[in-house]
């Protein structure tokens, strides 16, 4: 779940600030979101698309994460109530 918060975090980071350039590239990068990977434009473009899959992979090693937890959790809390029933 850390493995996966910090991809998340790192990936949101990095295309964050990639976008950012893009946006105030001088001259600017119209529009934002092309398809041409040439120029300088083209290569923060295609360093925004090499990121989403940081970004993904976070967000599901995230989210397993926290399932593995709620499961856990779950099974505890069960193990608890097995204990306290009375036995007959």
């Amino acid at each position: 779940m850390i493995a996966g918060a910090a991809l998340a975090i790192t990936g949101v980071l990095s295309i964050t600030a990639l976008a950012v350039q893009l946006l105030w590239y001088d001259p600017p990068c119209r529009p934002v979101a092309a398809s041409s990977f040439t120029g300088p434009c083209g290569v923060l473009r295609l360093l925004v698309l090499l990121m989403l899959p940081i970004l993904a992979a976070g967000l599901v090693l995230l989210v397993r994460g926290l399932v593995l937890v709620g499961r856990e959790r779950r099974s505890v809390a069960e193990q608890r109530e097995a204990r306290q029933q009375p036995r007959r």
